[in-house]
């Protein structure tokens, strides 16, 4: 049906909605071209998550495992070089291996690390397993070792950010977890000067200059893929404070669904419209980019052309133009929106509207048939309206444009596996993931868009929504007051 993978997978694939047909053609067009598996591709251009796609393989072709392959921090490297075994996949409920050991030792050697989820075994190929040795073992070298072991950590735990703090006799590693710091390493200064000296190195950072702020980034393939980071130092009066933003595609690919937007169907309608502005509002690290994203990722890459503007690019949107913003050469927002109107666009993105000029050029963008979709660092939607008036945008313009505004924030949500008592799952935090709160209205016409103007709101506020969300048991009330303070009093 489709080159470069299984008929049953690619009929699951279709069937639980992972993948559009169109999708799946694009991607064996390429795999013509490039050889890899098909499937390989649909996770690289971000059309599928590879949890999603492991799960598809594991139900209706698990043989097909044994070309996966995962490094799992739990379990130690030299168990899995001593027992010859290879890890394929880690789900929550069972973890697949490839092994040339007998099934009891491996399952005996495994029972300390797995928390007593079932073993599965799958056919072992000699060369594959070579490899995966070699991985394990370059990952437990001297030189890379601590740094292998911080990376893989923070991504095994859904960290957002590593921290890499120099004090007056050790040195601090610290993850953002959800939104909140943990400390998770203390170690040597001898071992800091090693470590900091490898990421400006792959960074490409000046590994000599330690008193000016300098910015970099690194790849990292983590468990099949390959994971960006931004890096950052700050020089501190105890040494350089390297900050790492960990850019995982999967964690940027969720559906509009998951996110957790109460009126999520009234952001679908403003941004169904051929035409228009839609805003995204919210202070930094509220998620505006996964919103952005998973908006996107709905649309049809192949009937509509999308461009973005963004400062800079972090997460790549298959056949999408992205742009990152470049002061350096005069490259700016207005500049670029200007720029797209010249090459065909459907859709355009705004990373964020901070001036007059670009919020003139969106409003150009949006008036001649064409979707505009930016950014705003406003906590309210008639604040967004108020930001645009403050900038110079005249009432009278928004008011045949403006087709929806969101606005959300991040609190954490209680974990599954304790209800918010505290587990080992949730590192006895109480708390297991994110969701958004926020307020979103869908302004269909010019009436509407008067009502938000002249401050009359016929919405739910974020606040609101967050209380409502503590009282049916998604989060709670400490960490709602922890997010917005004296504000839900």
């Amino acid at each position: 049906m489709f080159a470069g993978i299984d008929v049953r997978l690619a009929q699951a694939l279709l069937d639980r909605g992972l993948v559009s047909t169109e999708r799946l053609e694009a991607a064996a067009r390429e795999h013509e071209v490039t050889k890899e598996r098909t499937s390989k591709i649909l996770v690289r251009n971000g059309f599928v998550r590879q949890k999603d796609m492991i799960e598809a393989i594991k139900d209706v072709r698990p043989d097909l495992l044994y070309e996966e392959a995962v490094i799992v921090p739990e379990i130690p490297a030299d168990v899995l070089i001593q027992t010859r075994t290879m890890v394929v996949a880690d789900s929550v409920d069972r973890i697949y291996v490839a092994s040339l050991s007998s099934p009891a030792v491996v399952r005996a050697s495994l029972a300390p690390f797995i928390e007593g989820r079932p073993v599965s075994f799958v056919p072992a190929l000699p060369q594959r397993l070579d490899a995966y040795m070699q991985d394990l073992r370059k990952a437990e070298r001297s030189d890379r070792g601590v740094l292998e072991k911080l990376f893989r950590d923070a991504m095994h735990k859904k960290a957002s950010d590593i921290h890499i703090l120099p004090r007056e006799k050790t040195y601090t590693v610290m993850q953002r977890r959800f939104g909140v710091m943990h400390l998770v390493h203390e170690g040597t200064l001898e071992e800091y000067t090693i470590t900091v000296s490898r990421i400006k190195d792959m960074a490409r950072m000046d590994m000599a200059e330690r008193r000016r702020p300098q910015d970099g980034a690194l790849s990292f393939e983590f468990n099949g893929r390959v994971i960006d980071m931004r890096v950052a130092s700050v020089p501190t009066t105890d040494g350089e404070r390297i900050v790492i933003r960990i850019l995982d595609p999967d964690s940027i690919n969720p559906r509009l669904d998951e996110l957790g937007i109460t009126r999520v169907a009234e952001w679908r309608r403003a941004t169904s419209r051929p035409d228009g502005l839609c805003l995204i509002c919210g202070p930094t690290g509220s998620g505006k980019t996964t919103t952005l994203n998973a908006t996107l990722r709905e649309m049809s890459f192949f009937e509509r052309s999308i461009y973005t503007a963004e400062d800079p690019v972090e997460y790549r949107l298959a056949y999408a133009g992205q742009v990152s913003m470049n002061q350096g050469i005069g490259l700016d927002f207005a500049g670029a929106v200007k720029n797209f109107m010249r090459a065909d666009p459907d859709v355009i993105v705004v990373g964020e509207i901070r001036d007059i000029e670009t919020a003139r050029n969106a409003l150009k963008a949006a008036e001649t048939g064409h979707l505009v979709i930016a950014t705003l660092h406003t906590g309210s939607i008639l604040g967004a309206v108020g930001r645009l008036r403050d900038i110079g945008v005249e009432a009278y313009e928004l008011k045949h444009l403006l087709r929806g505004v969101m606005v959300q924030r991040l609190v954490r949500s209680l974990c599954n596996h304790c209800g918010g008592k505290g587990c080992k799952h949730c590192d006895f935090s109480r708390y297991g993931g994110r969701t958004i709160v926020s307020e979103v209205a869908y302004l269909k016409n010019e009436k509407e868009v008067q009502k938000v103007i002249d401050g009359e709101p016929s919405w739910q506020t974020i606040t609101e929504n967050a209380i409502e969300k503590a009282e049916t048991g998604e989060t709670d009330m400490a960490e709602v007051k922890r997010v917005f303070g004296a504000e839900v009093d």
